[in-house]
């Protein structure tokens, strides 16, 4: 019931938010379309409605036109198309495909990418409480997925379009949440289903391959038997992908995957990048959610109570954190370009909700000033996605 009413009522809040942003992810539908359609990637039919010469997303190769960004949300979001597809005529007088072939990507996709995006967030709401009831009380958990539905950016960026983060977010999720089963359980299969769910999630967002790596080294250490069936699951990934990208482009990876060796910045503005992703007014992590300061003091709490060592899963969520903050620094537009708020940190905002579940067992609350702060900065971290 719990769960049912977690997935209502973060779908509703989201969907029915006006603010859209479709940009990156503008194309989606229309990739999604041409693998249903014609199982294949590029956009060559809709040639017509694209202006190659200035539309950033495009790129052509061999004669042919493909999107820039990665193809795992398109592919992700095709049964969704699908079913688009088949109840659209019931609407208007054509169905979907039609009318993407006719049209470039318009402000109705974009609301169809919001409505689809808020729900891949409720699903990642919904594995949150999952993980936080763990450790915590109904009520306690609850207010861990109000934190991360409704106080960080998977409101005011995640859900707006199917940007890469959403599905990122979810992804992540559901591996941390079946990794932390698969220990309990000792159970094989699960650790290869996650080891496949953490491939996915690279294939969604390039800078995942660092909770990849980062789980396989606590795998390794730890629960070394599965580490093949974890591989396993990575590989059952990233071998069609990696084919799939030499038969496009040549190359086991494509272009967008090389970016970052492209867009580095200067060691003089790697400083800069490093506080301006924490604190800058305009994207700084904690200026948007003074509530994960929190989890800063979450992550202190782990320490003190040794669970920061290389048997806890704690430490290499930390070790996720510290080097997803230190690569997004050396990006050269290391705020994210045309966003708002701190969108290159949305991706872990999963382990930093995590690292919120020992401040809520904690005893600092028995303190009034420091329940003033947390619900201060609850209300306006809240207040700012709003």
């Amino acid at each position: 019931f719990i769960l049912a009413g977690i997935l209502l009522i973060t779908y509703a809040v989201h969907a029915l938010s006006p603010v859209t942003t479709s940009t990156d992810s503008a194309w989606t539908f229309h990739i999604a379309a041409s693998m249903l359609r014609k199982q294949d990637i590029n956009l060559d039919e809709y040639r017509g409605l694209m202006d190659l010469q200035l539309d950033y997303r495009l790129r052509v190769f061999n004669g042919h036109i493909y999107s820039y960004y990665p193809i795992a949300t398109p592919l992700l979001v095709t049964p969704f198309v699908w079913l688009i597809n088949k109840v659209y005529p019931l609407f208007y007088q054509t169905d979907f495909y039609t009318y993407l072939a006719r049209h470039a990507p318009d402000n109705r996709t974009a609301k169809l990418e919001k409505l689809i995006a808020s729900g891949i967030v409720a699903l990642a709401a919904a594995l949150i409480y999952l993980i936080a009831r763990r450790w915590l009380g109904i009520l306690k958990s609850l207010i861990v997925t109000f934190l991360f539905a409704f106080s960080t950016s998977v409101w005011s960026t995640a859900s707006r379009a199917l940007w890469q983060h959403g599905p990122s977010v979810l992804f992540l999720s559901l591996a941390l949440y079946l990794i932390l089963l698969a220990r309990e359980k000792d159970s094989a299969f699960l650790w290869i289903v996650a080891g496949a769910l953490l491939g996915y999630a690279y294939l969604i967002r390039p800078t995942n391959s660092l909770a990849v790596a980062f789980f396989g080294l606590y795998i390794l250490i730890n629960h070394r038997k599965f580490i093949f069936g974890y591989g396993a699951g990575v590989a059952i990934v990233l071998i069609p992908y990696m084919l799939q990208n030499w038969l496009t482009y040549q190359n086991v990876f494509p272009p967008y995957s090389y970016q970052l060796f492209e867009r580095l910045a200067s060691l003089q503005g790697f400083g800069e990048a490093l506080a301006g992703t924490l604190l800058s007014p305009a994207r700084g992590l904690f200026v948007f959610t003074p509530v994960f300061l929190f989890a800063v003091y979450g992550m202190y709490l782990r320490a003190r109570q040794g669970q920061i060592r290389f048997s806890s899963m704690d430490l290499y969520l930390v070790g996720i954190l510290l080097t997803h903050w230190l690569i997004t620094s050396l990006f050269e537009d290391w705020g994210g370009a045309w966003s708002i708020g701190p969108r290159y940190f949305v991706d872990v905002i999963p382990f930093l909700a995590y690292f919120l579940i020992p401040v809520l067992q904690a005893d600092i609350f028995r303190t009034p000033v420091w329940n003033y702060v947390f619900v201060t900065t609850i209300l306006v971290s809240t207040l700012i996605q709003f």
